[in-house]
């Protein structure tokens, strides 16, 4: 029997039996090896929508809002709280001054809703001189930094009257604590004849609607707005 020890015949070389081989590597290039790097991106432009606006449908208005612009104020200045009331189905309309305003103010309305001029500034007093008009016809007032001093804002200065008394109508006040275009122990004053008008201090100078007291004007103006429909 053949031991498992014993070695094997040699190869035979010449019947052209050869072993398995690998292929060997082709030698490394002479020259520096040249990498081969991805040519580096650009930044990724991503593209920016534009928030949102909260909207009210028209079945669902609770209040229509008519917002009367002051000196210098763009009408974007009111998107912010055009949004904030919105949330609690309340339609804020910017009616910027001129041509006819009053027809403009009457297309804001929706029967059956209550209907209220706010005014900022110069806007303010536009709100209280068209108090009287029959076609208007208000059911409350807001007035934001309502000037009792003729001094002019962006260059421009007060043109209409300041009032004599405030008219017997819900209103609410909101003036900013650091008003120097118009003090705030003046409106104060005018307050005192007025039973159903109401004062609230904010943060901030003239320009309430863009100042630090920007929020709280947003919702104690929907409290008001509230107390009209409670009413």
């Amino acid at each position: 029997m053949m031991s498992p020890f014993q070695p094997q015949p040699p190869v035979d070389w010449q019947a052209g039996t050869y072993p398995a081989v690998a292929a060997p590597r082709s030698p490394s290039p002479l020259g520096p090896a040249t990498a081969t790097t991805p040519a580096p991106r650009g930044p990724v432009a991503t593209p920016v929508r534009p928030p949102a606006r909260a909207t009210v449908a028209r079945r669902d208005i609770r209040a229509t809002i008519a917002a009367l612009p002051g000196r210098g104020e763009d009408p974007a200045v009111f998107d912010a709280l055009a949004d904030r009331l919105a949330l609690d189905g309340y339609l804020l309309t910017v009616v910027p001054d001129g041509g006819n305003r009053v027809s403009a103010l009457v297309e804001c309305r929706v029967p059956g809703a209550p209907f209220v001029l706010l005014g900022s500034d110069t806007g303010a007093l536009a709100a209280l001189a068209m108090v009287g008009s029959p076609a208007v016809r208000p059911d409350g007032l807001v007035l934001l930094s309502l000037p009792l001093l003729h001094l002019p804002v962006a260059g421009l200065p007060v043109e209409e009257p300041s009032p004599r008394a405030l008219p017997d109508l819900p209103i609410l006040l909101i003036h900013g604590a650091d008003d120097e275009v118009s003090p705030l122990p003046l409106v104060r004053m005018t307050t005192r004849t007025a039973p159903r008008a109401e004062l609230d201090v904010v943060l901030g100078g003239h320009d309430v609607l863009t100042g630090p007291g920007r929020r709280c004007v947003a919702a104690r103006t929907v409290l008001f707005l509230e107390s009209l429909l409670d009413a």
